[in-house]
């Protein structure tokens, strides 16, 4: 999210809007948005039909829950930011879908683990 912050203007300047999606209940979404001051639209999906739509798999559980994940972990909790509370499905994984004006989808990257996601410079990059 931070880096989301941080490309706020080449986001705006790109014409791209940003819309995050969960399939956690509304309480959680809520809390989830308050917590990390989400500055865009918060969709809620909870019969994961644009997770199936866009084929976002479960994650394996050795990259979901083993060393890469915990290391990530702690260095969120060293720099200052506790972990937030779990949803639903910690499996589940994510990614990013970009699709123009027209309804045409431009860019679907698809996690393998939860920490493999492309930077917010190469998704500009590969509109621009």
């Amino acid at each position: 999210m931070t880096q989301l912050r941080e490309k706020k203007e080449r986001l705006a300047d790109l014409n791209i809007k940003v819309y995050i999606i969960t399939f956690d209940t509304d309480s959680m979404a809520s809390a989830y948005a308050s917590t990390t001051r989400l500055m865009w639209p918060l969709l809620l999906d909870p019969e994961m039909k644009l997770y199936q739509a866009y084929r976002f798999p479960r994650g394996r559980w050795w990259p979901v829950y083993g060393p890469v994940s915990i290391w990530k972990y702690i260095r969120l909790i060293a720099g200052g930011t506790p972990p937030g509370t779990p949803g639903k499905d910690w499996r589940q994984l994510g990614g990013n879908v970009l699709i123009d004006p027209e309804g045409i989808v431009r860019r679907h990257d698809i996690s393998q683990d939860p920490h493999d996601r492309p930077s917010v410079d190469q998704i500009c990059q590969s509109i621009a």
